[in-house]
């Protein structure tokens, strides 16, 4: 969601970028209609996941969490552009959901085991990785 959320922001050219609340509304818009999708997505994987012996359970708990976590970026995304006006909002807001991944790679490392340098460097190349996904899907947008 972060990623897509940030691709939003990037795409807009800042001649046509919408402000304060139309801003806010183009990015829960997205948010909504991207959370929305994983749902439907995480509904339909529950009932194959009970052809292969995933519990109905299980896929019900992840796709909870995937709507969770798509929530918690919109607000996160959200606050920026509710506090701040103009390229400010922008870039607090793509500065807060950049942040989202990384630490999500630190965490993950932290899971595993590793050692917190390990870690944070694990969060670094995810941030690396989810900054290039943003530029392609930015580039791409803008053709």
């Amino acid at each position: 969601m972060a990623l897509v959320l940030m691709a939003v922001l990037v795409a807009l050219p800042e001649h046509r970028l919408p402000t304060g609340w139309a801003l806010l509304s183009v990015l829960l818009g997205t948010a909504v209609g991207l959370t929305l999708a994983h749902w439907v997505a995480f509904r339909l994987a529950a009932q194959l996941a009970e052809q292969t012996g995933v519990s109905p359970a299980s896929a019900a708990r992840e796709a909870g969490a995937q709507v969770a976590g798509g929530a918690f970026a919109a607000v996160v995304a959200s606050l920026p552009l509710v506090l701040l006006d103009g390229q400010a909002a922008v870039t607090g807001a793509l500065v807060l959901l950049s942040a989202l991944p990384a630490l999500a790679g630190v965490r993950v490392g932290r899971l595993r085991g590793r050692s917190w340098p390990v870690s944070v460097l694990a969060g670094l190349a995810v941030l690396v990785v989810a900054l290039a996904v943003v530029a392609v899907k930015s580039s791409l947008s803008h053709h």
